[in-house]
C-alpha cells in the first residue's frame, strides 16, 4: 500500500497520471453529450478509449471527487479490492495465497502506476469465481456481465457457468444483467440515440488493432506472417478446438481444480489471442495460471522452469525500478520470450485440464530438448530481421524496395476529409508484411527489361508513362525472369493505400507524407508546366516512399469496384496517387479512379511490389 500510495503521489503532483486524464475525459464528454469515440479527436490526439459507455456511468461518482483525490480512490481502491480477492479465495487455495499474492505483486503495481483498469477485470473474474464457488450464482452473474458490459474479456467467465448447478437460471440472469447494464448509458439524456456510441466503439477498438505490434501470439515474431493476416479465422477455429476439449472432459467439471484450469485456459485465450494485448493486460489470467500452478499435486521441472521463466519475463523486466527499459525491449522485441514463455504455460494449463489423469512424467532431459527444440525455430526467425529496404540493380541501372509491415487498417476516407467520394468506403483490412518500390519505375529501369520506352516526355529519372496495363505486367515478367530470386508485382489496392498512408508509421495525412499537398505532390498548384517531374524531387512519406501523391497515376492489380464489397468491373482497372496535370484533390491518399485496361497516356505509370518471403 505504500507503494502505491507513493506512485500515485509521484504521477498526480508530475501530471503523468495520463490514463486517467483519459477516463476523466471521455466520463466528461460523454455527461456532456459528446461521444468519446470520436476518431478525428482521438487521431489528434492520440487517445483511443477502449471501454464501453457504461464505463462512463460508473466512473462518473470518480470523475466527480476533487482531480487530487480521484487517482488515489482509483488506485487504492483497486489494489485494495484486488488483494480483497485473493484473501477470499477458496479454502483449496488457503496455503498457497501468500504465494499467488507475491507473484502477483509486481503485475499488481505497474498495473496500478499507469492507472489501467485490467486489474478490474482481474479481480472481478476472482471475486465471481469465489461466489460461484459459494453458490451465489446470481452475484457472480451480475459482476461477470458488469466486466463484460465494460469491457469484453470479462465475457470468457461466462463459460465456465456450465460446471455449476442451475446453469440455465444462471444464464438468464447474465441476459438480464448484460441487458440492464447495456441500457444503464441511456440515462444521459443528452444524446437522442446513445447506443449508437456502442457501434462507434468498436469502430475504434477496430482502428486501435492496427496501430502496432501487441504483446500476443498473433503478434509475435515467427508466427506473425501466418496468424496475423487470418486472425479472426485463427480466434475461432482455436475457441472451438477449446469448447470440444471441455465438452470431452465433461466428467471434470465437478473438481474444483479443473475448474480453476479452465478459467486459466479460458483467460488466457482471450489474452493470448486478442486484437491488442499489452503486458499489463496479463493480470486478467496470472492469477489463475498461479492457482492452477500451486494447486498442481506435482510440480515437474518443466512446470518449474516455465514458472521461473514467467517470473523472469513479465514480473522483472517490464519492471522499471528493476530492470531498464531498453532491455525489456529489446529482450521483447528481438526475441518476444514474454509471449512464447506464456503460451508454453497455456499450453501447460491446457494438458493439465484435458489430458489423462495419471500422465507419465516427463524425463527431464527430453523436457528440456523439447523446449530447446521448439524455442529454437522461434530464436532463429527471430535473428531474422526484415531489410528496411532491398536495393536491385539490372544491368547496371539500380532500384529500391521499401519494407512495409502489415498490420489491419481503415481502408478508406480520413474521418477529417472533407472532399472524400462516395467510393472511398471505409472498411477494415488485414495485410501480411510486403516490399513496395520507393519511387515509380522510372524510364532508366524500363529501358534495362524493355526493348522500347515510349514514353512521351523523355527523362532517365522520370517515371515511365503512357503504358497500357499489359505493358506493366510484361515489364514485370520480364524483370522476374532476369531475377528468378525474386518475384515482382503490381500492389493491391489496399497495399497501396496502406504504405501511403504510411502503415504502422502513419501520421493520418491527407496526402502522402503531409497535409500540405505543396509539400510532397506535383499537381497543377504545384509547378504545373504540362509535364510530370523527376522521381524524389519532394519529401517522402513516413516510409520513405516518394510521390506517391501526384507526379503519376499508378496502375495497382486490382479490378475496379464500387464499394469493397461490389461487383467488379470487367475492364477498368484501378489507378490511385493523381498527376501532375489533377487539382491537388485527386492527390489525396484515399481517392480512387478507374482506369480502362486498354488505354495509356502520358499521365499514368505504375510502382512495383514484393512479398517478404
Amino acid at each position: 500500500m505504500a507503494i502505491v500510495l507513493l506512485a500515485t503521489s509521484l504521477e498526480v503532483f508530475r501530471g503523468r497520471n495520463t490514463n486517467y486524464f483519459d477516463y476523466q475525459d471521455s466520463t466528461r464528454m460523454f455527461w456532456e453529450g459528446l461521444s468519446p469515440y470520436n476518431m478525428e479527436y482521438a487521431q489528434a490526439h492520440a487517445i483511443y478509449f477502449l471501454y464501453s459507455p457504461v464505463f462512463s456511468v460508473i466512473f462518473a461518482p470518480i470523475f466527480y471527487l476533487p482531480w487530487w483525490l480521484g487517482p488515489y480512490v482509483w488506485n487504492v481502491g483497486n489494489y485494495s479490492l484486488f488483494a480483497l480477492a485473493i484473501k477470499s479465495l477458496p479454502q483449496q487455495l488457503e496455503k498457497y495465497k501468500h504465494w499467488i499474492f507475491l507473484f502477483l505483486l509486481s503485475v499488481i503495481l505497474q498495473t496500478v502506476f499507469c492507472y489501467q483498469h485490467n486489474i478490474i477485470v482481474a479481480y472481478i473474474y476472482i471475486f465471481a469465481f469465489i461466489l460461484l464457488e459459494r453458490g451465489k450464482g446470481f452475484w457472480a452473474v451480475s459482476l461477470i456481465m458488469l466486466s463484460a458490459t465494460t469491457k469484453v474479456y470479462g465475457a470468457a467467465e461466462l463459460g465456465i457457468l456450465l460446471c455449476y448447478p442451475k446453469f440455465w437460471r444462471n444464464l438468464g440472469y447474465a441476459v438480464l444483467c448484460g441487458a440492464f447494464f447495456l441500457l444503464l448509458p441511456a440515462i444521459n439524456t443528452n444524446f437522442d440515440n446513445v447506443f449508437v456510441l456502442y457501434q462507434q466503439m468498436f469502430d475504434m477498438i477496430a482502428s486501435h488493432h492496427s496501430d502496432s505490434d501487441f504483446t500476443g501470439i498473433l503478434f509475435a515474431r515467427g508466427l506473425k506472417p501466418f496468424l496475423l493476416p487470418n486472425y479472426r479465422l485463427v480466434q475461432i477455429v482455436v475457441f472451438c478446438i477449446l469448447g470440444v476439449l471441455f465438452f470431452w472432459r465433461y466428467k471434470r467439471w465437478g473438481d474444483f481444480r479443473f475448474r480453476v484450469q479452465a478459467l486459466a485456459v479460458l483467460s488466457g485465450f482471450m489474452i493470448l489471442f486478442s486484437d491488442c494485448p499489452e503486458t499489463h493486460t496479463y493480470i486478467i489470467t496470472f492469477p489463475f495460471y498461479a492457482m492452477a500452478f500451486w494447486l498442481q499435486p506435482k510440480r515437474t521441472w518443466v512446470d518449474w522452469t516455465l514458472f521461473w521463466s514467467l517470473v523472469f519475463n513479465f514480473c522483472f523486466l517490464p519492471t522499471d525500478v528493476l530492470c531498464p527499459a531498453w532491455l525489456h525491449n529489446f529482450v521483447h522485441r528481438t526475441f518476444w520470450l514474454d509471449v512464447y514463455t506464456y503460451f508454453f504455460c497455456w499450453l501447460r494449463v491446457l494438458w493439465w485440464a484435458v489430458g489423462p489423469v495419471n500422465a507419465p512424467d516427463i524425463p527431464v532431459k527430453k523436457a528440456l530438448a523439447s523446449i530447446v527444440l521448439l524455442c529454437l525455430p522461434m530464436a532463429l526467425m527471430a535473428q531474422q530481421k526484415v531489410p528496411v529496404s532491398k536495393t536491385f540493380k539490372v544491368k547496371g541501372v539500380q532500384f529500391k524496395m521499401r519494407y512495409v509491415q502489415g498490420g489491419t487498417f481503415t481502408m478508406g476516407a480520413l474521418p477529417n476529409d472533407t472532399l472524400a467520394d462516395a467510393d472511398e468506403v471505409r472498411h477494415q483490412v488485414t495485410l501480411r508484411d510486403y516490399y513496395i518500390g520507393e519511387t515509380e519505375v522510372t524510364q532508366e529501369l524500363w529501358e534495362s527489361v524493355m526493348p522500347k520506352n515510349r514514353s512521351k516526355q523523355k527523362g532517365a529519372q522520370m517515371p515511365v508513362e503512357y503504358v497500357t496495363y499489359d505493358m506493366c505486367q510484361e515489364f514485370i515478367a520480364r524483370l522476374n525472369r532476369m531475377s528468378t530470386r525474386y518475384k515482382f508485382r503490381l500492389p493491391t489496392e489496399a497495399e497501396w493505400e496502406y504504405a501511403a498512408k504510411g502503415g504502422r508509421k502513419s501520421k493520418g495525412y491527407l496526402y502522402a507524407g503531409s497535409n500540405d499537398p505543396a509539400d510532397v505532390a506535383f499537381t497543377t498548384d504545384k509547378d504545373f508546366d504540362d509535364h510530370h517531374k523527376p522521381v524524389k524531387q519532394l519529401r517522402p512519406n513516413e516510409l520513405g516512399l516518394y510521390d506517391m501523391s501526384g507526379n503519376v497515376w499508378e496502375f495497382c492489380a486490382d479490378w475496379y469496384r464500387k464499394t469493397p464489397d461490389g461487383k467488379p468491373s470487367r475492364f477498368f482497372h484501378v489507378i490511385r496517387g493523381g498527376a501532375y496535370d489533377c487539382s491537388p484533390r485527386y492527390s489525396r491518399v484515399t481517392n480512387r479512379f478507374m482506369y480502362d485496361e486498354r488505354r495509356r497516356r502520358m499521365e499514368v505509370g505504375f510502382r512495383l511490389a514484393m512479398d517478404v518471403r
